[in-house]
């Protein structure tokens, strides 16, 4: 009986402390309170185990102080909690450091109340002097909802695993936007986050990347981890750090960055929309993703695969599959069902000494300019790739490399953004198999005979998924 006891008054205490400690919208009367109580009390003595001290807490905006009250309780969330955040502006002069580490079975969740958008603000003149906010050795974290404007990085994670961040916002930062270039990061999920508008520092150089995974040196490292579906845009950099929309860095591995849609991210200096280096023991996938107005598309060194991305209209090249001086080794690399239009380059290929690369049933539409620039290609595997404009170090064979004939053939409506494949287009069923991807940029899956390019059009003359336009790629 003494057991019973005792765990009946721990959930009493458990209750009450979350009860005041929490900050409701309409707070519960005191027979609302001891209905709680009783409930919780009775739950746990049904379940002959002690209270799990999991609860949720609600903050509203204060004022700006070294002792934010965010900051405070994020840093005393346990296993199983839920701190909501509700609408206004959360500012802060001082650095802003959150630790929270959830299990797999009790996450720790930090999000938006329902319909509302809070703000997570650094004054203007921090903007060379402190992070946003710093995530430090955070595990079984989702953070969900939130928006950062300001400082010099606007989100930084430093360290951790299992975390999970997603429909946030951040903007208007004075370098780049999100990074994990401080430790080691396992396992996060990035997803459905509106990345805009960085790199405005004035007082000296600055990058401006939308997202900075990995240090440059390989020193640590991100891996298994999921990039998908965020909007990323107008990304401003002054250095030779570059302003990149996504940058995966040497020796990260294992991650896979699809259906993001990146553009304008060529304000200052011109640097890829996506550029992955390898240099691991398992390859980084990049797929379904669309990109125009960047210097190159995407930059491809090692140990990727690269498949079913729509990039345009790029100042430099579509594709860059080349060597840097960070990367040993140029290896494992299979570009494949890509659509590349309307660059000066379209793909740009420098392969000697490179082992297992495959280039093939890719679309390169680039009228009045060089649609292939291949120099010491190699061993590399070439197979069954269309294209328009001119051509160096290759040659139009029929087998690697064939006619497309012209862009109006070839889609819908090119002028539009509109690349699917029209009625007539030489995309239709004439890819190679052995290179087929299973699914297409719409993520249909692709049947035979399989077409040339990111999508697979069988037999439908218009394209039902989702339309290329500024925004979150949605359909999936």
């Amino acid at each position: 009986m003494n057991h019973w006891i005792s765990v009946f008054l721990s959930s009493i205490h458990v209750t009450c402390a979350c009860l005041l400690r929490s900050r409701p919208r309409d707070r519960a009367g005191p027979l609302q309170m001891w209905h709680v109580v009783l409930i919780t009390g009775i739950f746990a003595c049904l379940s002959d185990v002690y209270i799990i001290r999991a609860a949720t807490y609600e903050i509203y905006p204060a004022i700006a102080d070294a002792q934010e009250e965010f900051e405070r309780m994020a840093n005393s969330l346990k296993p199983g909690d839920e701190l909501i955040l509700y609408g206004g502006t959360y500012s802060q002069n001082a650095r802003r450091a959150v630790t929270a580490s959830g299990t797999p079975a009790q996450p720790i969740v930090i999000r938006a109340a329902e319909g509302e958008t809070p703000l997570l603000r650094r004054p203007a003149d921090n903007i060379d002097r402190h992070n946003n906010i710093e995530f430090v050795d955070c595990s079984y974290l989702t953070i969900r909802g939130l928006r950062f404007q300001g400082g010099s990085s606007g989100v930084r994670f430093i360290r951790g695993h299992h975390v999970t961040f997603e429909n946030c916002e951040i903007f208007e930062t004075g370098n780049n936007a999100l990074t994990m270039n401080s430790g080691d990061c396992d396992a996060f999920i990035i997803r459905k986050n509106h990345i805009h508008h960085t790199g405005l520092s004035t007082s000296g150089s600055t990058e401006g990347e939308g997202m900075y995974i990995g240090c440059h040196s390989g020193s640590c490292r991100t891996t298994n981890t999921l990039v998908e579906g965020n909007y990323i845009h107008h990304l401003r950099g002054t250095s030779s750090g570059g302003n990149d929309g996504i940058e995966i860095k040497v020796r990260s591995y294992g991650n896979t960055v699809r259906d993001n849609v990146i553009h304008d991210t060529n304000i200052g200096r011109q640097y890829p929309g996506i550029f992955v280096y390898g240099g691991g023991p398992k390859v980084n996938i990049v797929e379904g993703n669309v990109i125009w107005k960047a210097g190159e598309g995407i930059q491809v060194v090692s140990d990727a695969i690269v498949r079913n991305n729509i990039i345009f209209d790029c100042s430099i090249t579509g594709i860059t599959a080349a060597p840097h001086a960070a990367v040993s080794q140029m290896r494992n690399v299979t570009i494949v069902n890509n659509t590349l239009a309307n660059h000066p380059r379209g793909a740009r290929i420098r392969w000697s000494g490179a082992s297992n690369m495959v280039f093939g049933n890719n679309a390169v539409y680039c009228p009045g300019s060089t649609a292939i620039d291949a120099s010491g290609i190699g061993e590399a595997t070439f197979s069954a790739n269309y294209i328009t404009g001119g051509l160096s170090g290759v040659a139009i064979d029929g087998s690697r490399f064939h006619d497309g004939g012209t862009i109006s053939e070839a889609f819908v409506r090119p002028d539009k953004n509109n690349f699917w494949p029209g009625p007539g287009s030489r995309l239709v069923n004439n890819a190679d198999p052995a290179f087929a991807a299973k699914r297409d940029f719409n993520w249909t899956s692709r049947k035979a005979p399989f077409d040339i390019g990111a999508y697979e059009s069988q037999g439908r003359q218009e394209n039902p998924g989702w339309k290329i336009q500024s925004g979150f790629k949605s359909g999936k």
